[in-house]
């Protein structure tokens, strides 16, 4: 995307006194592009992003204005990046050779596979605009594609050409992974979300590039795109089934001979099986030998188009969330065929957030919050890493599965605000909180629920297994007090409106 800038004062009161020229005119009639030229759907988006603050999660960012591309797709949808207009506030659509901008509203979104649509208010504003059709196939390697979009540097649609390139399997974000297409035409900041278009047909839409090197930029491919859609139809997303397994290759010769087979027998190793419900279907040391009748290779491999081989996992996320995938396995030399169905994720302990706000809770200063898959990515890889050499909770739990049903976290989230009722007392910020009065805490309702049962003159809360340290508190002061603290740092309530009905003072 790109950020917008405005002049300053001094620079606008100059501009101001130089020659007037009359501006050429931005035609707001309908475009003079022919009715099937794939310029006439593509847009430039207009969005007032405003972030949550994850550290203080009482407060969003300042809305920065953002600008990225979309395309117009059957039943009048604008298909783009969910990065393009998440967390916005206002969002306009500008069509081809238009001056005007239409308000817009997202209808579906999914930041796991970076993809949005957006509904404009007045429909009748898109009834002389051809949609462009999806692809109905992943594109050959070497076809050439002209990617379309609003890139930095003008204001005007740009069309750069180039070929694809490479098709990988690829992560995408935290647990999901999907297919994605390389090209090798000019990708830059703007360009998201808008169409790379072969033979007249969306192949996908750009949502990143290869900063590293020199034209290189990457799609969603149009059955991602369809996978998201159709998903969305019955109006509740379910993401890009998996198995839930942790695989590894079968190219070392000592595994092989480990487990007893000879050159004929590709495919992969069993090592985690990350779910309950499998029973005996399959073991660790399990060797994967096909799916759905298809050969894995010794690197878990698999073809998927004409010189194009991906993950073997690309062929369970063509799939929707429960259906069944036919393994073909050997198990102590014998061969066998089981049916797996499918999940949505593997449960973890870090989950995203639930809502479009963090979940808070304010005890005494001390700012309470779920630790998140979304925190950890705003803390960083340093912040992370950090954690790890001082031995803290966090890191222990990365990919690690949750050892009761509603297991969470519960971190501080920024330092104890300052008040003379926590003088003394310095918790280091993504702390984990373990125990209040000795009661191990499960989850942050349980935490609150702990707290608003106490009947005792202190409450001791604990942090850190390995590295414990205490704060003490007397409810007594934290009634008596917390007004004034939330008001000093003007905090509108003590907790997120998601968490007032085990808090509802």
């Amino acid at each position: 995307m790109m950020r917008s800038h405005r002049l300053s004062p001094w620079i606008s009161a100059f501009l101001a006194m130089l020659p007037s020229v009359a501006p050429a005119q931005e035609s707001s009639s309908p475009s003079s592009a022919p009715a099937d030229d794939p310029r006439r759907a593509v847009v430039k988006i207009f969005a007032s992003q405003s972030p949550p603050n994850m550290f203080q999660p009482w407060r969003i960012t300042p809305p920065t204005e953002a600008t990225g591309s979309g395309v117009i797709i059957a039943g009048g949808r604008v298909l783009t990046n969910a990065h393009v207009v998440n967390h916005a506030q206002q969002i306009y659509v500008q069509i081809h050779e238009s001056s005007e901008k239409l308000d817009a509203e997202i209808e579906f979104i999914s930041d796991e596979c970076d993809l949005a649509t957006l509904r404009i208010e007045d429909a009748d504003a898109l009834r002389d605009v051809r949609p462009l059709e999806l692809a109905d196939e992943l594109p050959p390697l070497k076809a050439k594609v002209n990617v379309l979009g609003y890139p930095t540097g003008g204001d005007t649609l740009s069309v750069t050409e180039g070929v694809v390139s490479r098709i990988e399997y690829v992560p995408y974000y935290f647990d999901t992974a999907a297919l994605r297409i390389q090209v090798d035409a000019a990708v830059n900041p703007g360009n998201s979300g808008g169409p790379g278009v072969v033979d007249g047909k969306v192949t996908g839409i750009v949502f990143s590039k290869f900063t590293e090197g020199e034209n290189i930029g990457y799609l969603i491919p149009a059955e991602v795109i369809r996978h998201f859609l159709e998903d969305w139809a019955d109006g509740d997303y379910d993401g890009f089934p998996q198995l839930g397994l942790g695989w590894a290759t079968l190219e070392n010769p000592s595994l092989r001979e480990y487990l007893k087979v000879d050159r004929s027998v590709t495919g992969t190793v069993v090592h985690r099986v990350n779910r309950d419900d499998l029973g005996d279907l399959i073991r660790p040391w399990d060797i994967v030998t096909h799916i759905d009748g298809t050969a894995i290779d010794n690197l878990g491999m698999v073809p998927i188009a004409e010189g194009v081989r991906v993950f073997a996992g690309c062929l369970v996320s063509r799939k929707t969330v429960g259906d069944k995938v036919r393994l073909g396995l050997i198990r102590d030399g014998t061969r066998r065929e089981v049916e797996v169905p499918t999940i949505s994720r593997i449960p973890q302990v870090f989950r995203r957030m639930s809502g479009p706000r963090p979940s808070y809770f304010i005890y005494g200063g001390l700012v309470f919050t779920p630790a998140t898959s979304d925190l950890l990515k705003a803390a960083g890889a340093n912040a992370f890493a950090f954690m790890g050499l001082r031995g803290t909770m966090l890191p222990r739990y990365m990919r690690a599965r949750p050892e009761f049903e509603d297991q969470e976290l519960v971190v501080l989230s920024c330092p104890i605000l300052p008040h003379r009722i926590t003088k003394g007392y310095a918790i280091t910020p993504l702390s984990v909180v373990t125990h209040v009065n000795d009661r191990p805490v499960r989850n942050l309702r349980h935490l609150i629920g702990l707290i608003r049962e106490n009947r005792e003159d202190f409450i001791v809360l604990r942090f850190e297994e390995d590295h414990e340290e205490k704060v003490v508190l007397q409810p007594a002061l934290v009634e008596k007090f917390m007004p004034e603290i939330l008001e000093n740092n003007n905090i509108p309530a003590a907790c997120s409106s998601d968490l007032r009905d085990v808090w509802p003072r």
